[in-house]
């Protein structure tokens, strides 16, 4: 698939998964959406930049773990780093641990950034809430 259609898929598809959090109707009906960008993402590895700016960008506003319209949901960048294990998005975690909590994790409990790194765990505890893993 070209990068620019790989691209403009993508962003329909976190638009789409992002719409139905925000309309309050949670992972049991954004599972499949959510996983719809997982399988994009595996299929074109050429992807991976730009999901990880589109990641950075989420970070830049006041509060990252809001489900602001144009922004990647906590959940998705959860769900990526949980499935994927791009050290980039630990990365990109621990550097606001960093700066904003002056590297102190203990204060960045309930954080979008300690969130995505307990999400690298292969017991994460939000696992229970997709249907996937139950399966598994």
């Amino acid at each position: 698939m070209d990068i620019l259609y790989a691209e403009k898929l993508l962003d329909i598809l976190i638009d789409n998964s992002s719409r139905i959090l925000r309309a309050g109707f949670g992972i049991n009906y954004a599972e499949s959406a959510l996983f719809a960008v997982i399988a994009l993402l595996k299929e074109n590895p050429s992807l991976k930049d730009y999901f990880l700016s589109l990641i950075l960008q989420a970070f830049r506003v006041d509060d990252p773990g809001s489900l602001r319209e144009g922004t990647v949901s906590v959940e998705l960048i959860e769900l990526v780093a949980h499935e994927l294990r791009w050290d980039e998005i630990r990365l990109i975690a621990e550097d606001r641990v960093r700066k904003v909590f002056s590297g102190d994790y203990n204060r960045a409990i309930g954080d979008i950034s300690k969130r995505i790194i307990e999400a690298f765990d292969d017991d994460w505890s939000d696992r229970e809430f997709y249907k996937h893993y139950q399966s598994n």
